[in-house]
Formats: structure tokens, sequence, C-alpha cells
């Protein structure tokens, strides 16, 4: 499984977004059929859409109050998950706002 996936069913599962349209839009600011697209061709995340998804979740975490406990590890494990995946893969150590 992708990270494009796994961060997908872990923001799912947690009832963060709803469909893997909203996904690719709202988390990834792609068109909505990036998801489908990316698992079709068999890649992951490119750089510049690892960004883009850490951008969003970070600042789910810090705009949304009502966020219960289980959305905010489900967001502070993917946001880990992406920062790892940005070390490892592209030598990026940090993504600032």
């Amino acid at each position: 499984m992708t990270l494009i996936e796994n961060t997908y069913y872990m923001l799912k599962d947690a009832q963060l977004t709803t469909t893997r349209q909203a996904f690719s839009k709202d988390y990834v600011g792609k068109n909505q059929n990036w998801f489908s697209y990316q698992k079709h061709i068999g890649r992951d995340f490119s750089s510049s859409s690892a960004i883009q998804c850490l951008r969003s979740i970070r600042s789910h975490l810090e705009r949304d109050a009502a966020l219960n406990r289980t959305q905010q590890i489900a967001l502070q494990e993917a946001a880990a998950l992406l920062l790892e995946h940005l070390n490892k893969n592209h030598w990026i150590s940090d993504v600032f706002a």
C-alpha cells in the first residue's frame, strides 16, 4: 500500500475526509481525480504533493478546535509519516507554513 493510500485511509477512518475525491481536493490541493490517477499508474506522493498535504494537515490541526482525540492522533500520525517520507525520499527535513 502506498503512502497516499495509507494517509487517505487514516484520515477517512478518523472521519476527516469522506472520499478519495475530497482527499485529493481538500488535503492535496489537486483535482478530484488525482488520487485515482496516482493509484492507477502506481505512483506515490511527489515532494510537492506531500508538502501540500502536510501543510493542510498541520493547518487543520491548528485551526479546528472541535477535533476529537482520535482525529488529532490521526492527523499527527499522518503528518509524521509524510515528514518521514519527505526526509527519506527527498531530503526535506521540515516544512514551514
